[in-house]
Parts: C-alpha cells; sequence; structure tokens
C-alpha cells in the first residue's frame, strides 16, 4: 500500500458507496449551466479521479446529457435518495467526475481552481486566488 490517502465515499441513504485509490488529477469548482441545472445550486464542485483507481459498490442510476463543452455526460446518482455521485464523459472514460459533496471526507481534496466561469452566476463574487477559467481546464 502506497501512502497516498484512499478517498472513500457515498450518497446520503448509503445505497452506493465507493473507494478511489489514488489522488484526483484536479479539482475544480464548474460553474458551466449543465452543472447548475445536475447540482441545483451555482456551480459543482467535482475531483478528476482516473477511473481505474475507483471501485463501486451498489447499483447507482444515470442520465445522459450533452454538456456545455459539447462532450456527452452520463450523470450518476443514487436511485433512492437521489445524491449525485459522479459523472463519466463518453470521449473520456478514463476519468470520473466525483461530486466532492458525496466524499466522506469532503475537505481531503483542495480546490484548485473554476472553470466555466463564462456561465457563473454574476452574484457570486470569487475571491480566493484561485485560476478562473472561461471553459474546460487542460486535463
Amino acid at each position: 500500500m502506497s501512502d497516498h490517502t484512499i478517498h472513500q465515499g457515498q450518497c446520503a441513504c448509503g445505497d452506493v458507496r465507493y473507494t478511489c485509490s489514488s489522488e484526483p488529477v484536479s479539482v475544480m469548482a464548474c460553474h458551466c449551466r449543465d452543472c447548475q441545472y445536475a447540482s441545483g445550486s451555482a456551480f459543482a464542485t467535482v475531483a478528476f479521479f482516473p477511473a481505474a483507481s475507483c471501485e463501486m459498490t451498489g447499483e447507482s442510476k444515470a442520465y445522459t446529457v450533452k454538456g456545455d463543452a459539447g462532450l456527452t455526460i452520463n450523470r450518476h446518482f443514487c436511485g433512492n435518495c437521489g445524491t449525485p455521485l459522479y459523472s463519466v464523459a463518453t470521449e473520456m472514460p478514463d476519468l470520473l467526475f466525483i461530486k466532492v459533496g458525496s466524499l466522506d471526507k469532503p475537505s481531503s481534496v483542495d480546490l484548485q481552481g473554476h472553470m466555466w466561469c463564462d456561465s457563473m452566476v454574476s452574484w457570486l463574487k470569487l475571491n480566493d486566488g484561485l485560476a478562473q477559467l472561461p471553459g474546460n481546464p487542460p486535463l
């Protein structure tokens, strides 16, 4: 076992759990319109994990949308309690976009920046000094 953190999470009711045995490639607050709909909030905070490092237990449900960048996004959630858990872009199957709020310890990852700031709500004022990208980050 290496000395990196194991990241675990689940839905609110515990029906779906996951373990990621690597560090995230990146952690971003996404302000795209699609994430606003999916989160019911001004933005969604996502940790990009290598899919091969994550193991799921329980059955999630999913729906598919075209994201703001034109990618096909499969959004997974708990069919019992509705907790958004993760997304997978069909065009980027090697990454899971884990919803940071579903981690057992959301503070175990550090926010690295903001993406899709072109869609950010006008009343949100960012002063954290992190990168503010107009669209997708380079991964």
